[in-house]
């Protein structure tokens, strides 16, 4: 834990940074408080009055499934798998062009004017299976929210370089957890479909530069080199002995991904707040590429770190790879390497989108 804070206190961050952060984040209420005048009735707060065309549906729908526990641990899988973990993100993509193409459930949800999944199950089996329903829903948000929550403190306090604060942690989540809260309850989901258009803006550009940066910084046939001196085949396929993956996984991905379209409930909120079921079959067609581009960039993010840490910084060499004994939680090493590679000003941009993300 000493190399641990030791190494997080060589990221870039500054003042600025944090002056931009905290700007962004202002912005996101104001936008909570502009959208309440907006809201009429219960259509309007749940499905933003169901009037969104096919670009502001697939701003909203990449904003909201690229967040940052999606880059997080997307990141801690290329550090971990490399390459190989490529083809998660092209079983997302074509899963989610095949919902696109045929509207497998999401069109016939939409097609119902159902405004959330318990009402569904009322009117196909009853009040007591909405009730039911609603109340799982609720339990497992609440649970996901949890993981959220703390992931999302944790890219925060590695980026910054707060995780030698004993009580950054805590409070990080705690602000999130407030900040979530207030812009949703003011202005539902008028106010969060804004939020996902903004970010998807910001946080497109700020992908792009970290990415660029990376490769400029590395270098594209050193960051292969190492993969390939310290992993070999199985840094690249995903069915290669010690892979960490196989046919089993491979499989269960698929249809992971296809719940992710088509059941999950943060993408059928999208596909419900859409003016009619040819804008659905829109949205998801072209967000089939954005399903992909929201593993790979993260991946590759993972990778680079991965890279960085095995050729450019043996205090970080210590802190993840230990000779002895276990080593730093990995979902750490991504921020702690965005920290160090990013200039002043964009690494404030990029933390700004990326809380946004969350």
């Amino acid at each position: 834990m000493n190399a641990l804070s030791e190494a997080v206190s060589q990221t870039h961050f500054s003042p600025l940074d944090w002056a931009i952060v905290l700007v962004y984040l202002l912005g996101s209420l104001a936008i909570g408080w502009i959208g309440r005048k907006y809201i009429r009735n219960m259509t309007d707060y749940i499905g933003a009055g169901r009037t969104i065309g096919s670009r502001l549906g697939i701003a909203t729908m990449t904003g909201t499934e690229l967040g940052l526990i999606t880059v997080m641990y997307s990141s801690q899988k290329g550090f971990t798998g490399g390459f190989a973990a490529f083809h998660i993100a092209v079983l997302s993509g074509i899963v989610a062009l095949f919902v696109g193409l045929t509207g497998f459930i999401v069109a016939r949800l939409r097609e119902m004017k159902v405004l959330t999944i318990p009402e569904f199950y009322q009117r196909r089996f009853g009040k007591r299976a909405r009730v039911l329903g609603g109340i799982m829903l609720v339990f497992g948000g609440v649970l996901n929210m949890g993981l959220f929550l703390k992931v999302g403190a944790k890219f925060i306090v590695g980026v910054t370089g707060l995780s030698s604060q004993g009580w950054a942690l805590t409070a990080i989540m705690i602000f999130l957890l407030v900040l979530v809260l207030v812009y949703t309850v003011m202005g539902g989901m008028v106010s969060v479909v804004v939020t996902d258009y903004v970010q998807f803006v910001v946080l497109s550009i700020g992908l792009l530069l970290t990415t660029a940066l990376a490769v400029s910084s590395l270098g594209w046939n050193n960051i292969i080199e190492v993969w390939q001196t310290e992993r070999g085949p199985a840094g690249f396929d995903p069915l290669a002995e010690g892979s960490g993956f196989g046919p089993t996984y491979v499989v269960w991905m698929l249809f992971l991904g296809l719940v992710n379209c088509a059941i999950w409930p943060t993408a059928i909120a999208r596909a419900l707040i859409m003016k009619d079921t040819k804008a659905v079959k829109t949205q998801f067609r072209w967000s089939s590429l954005s399903f992909t581009i929201r593993f790979i960039i993260p991946y590759f993010w993972g990778i680079a770190a991965f890279a960085y840490i095995m050729t450019q910084a043996p205090d970080l060499k210590e802190a993840f790879f230990p000779a002895e004994g276990d080593g730093a939680d990995n979902l750490f090493a991504m921020p702690i390497f965005l920290g160090r590679l990013l200039p002043v000003v964009i690494l404030g941009l990029v933390t700004a989108a990326m809380i946004a993300a969350f």
